[in-house]
C-alpha cells in the first residue's frame, strides 16, 4: 500500500480495518456538524480542519477525503487540500530509520 495514497480504495479499506477509525472519524465529525452550523451563524466564512499522519499521503488523505464527504451530504462545501499529497520525503525518512 505504501505507492498508493488515501484516495485508493485499498488504502480506505485498510483504514477501515482499524477498530478505533470509525469511532474516532464518527466523534470528529459529530463535533464539526456540531460546531459548523454555528460559525457560520457567526458570520465566520470558513474554518480550517487539518489531518496528519507520518507521510501525510494515507491516512490523513483518506480522513480527510472521507469528512468531506460527510459535510457535502450534511450540506456543507468543504475544499480538500492536501499538503503532502506528491511529497516522498516522509516514505525517505522512514526508508532511512530501518
Amino acid at each position: 500500500l505504501r505507492e498508493l495514497t488515501g484516495q485508493d480504495a485499498a488504502v480506505g479499506a485498510h483504514i477501515e480495518t482499524d477498530p478505533a477509525f470509525a469511532d474516532a472519524f464518527a466523534r470528529i465529525r459529530d463535533l464539526l456538524l456540531l460546531l459548523l452550523p454555528r460559525y457560520q451563524a457567526q458570520g465566520k466564512p470558513y474554518v480550517h480542519v487539518a489531518f496528519g499522519c507520518t507521510g501525510g499521503r494515507h491516512r490523513s488523505v483518506y480522513t480527510a477525503e472521507r469528512m468531506a464527504e460527510s459535510l457535502r451530504a450534511a450540506g456543507f462545501s468543504p475544499t480538500v487540500r492536501h499538503r503532502n499529497l506528491g511529497s516522498r520525503a516522509a516514505d525517505e525518512i522512514e526508508r532511512d530509520r530501518k
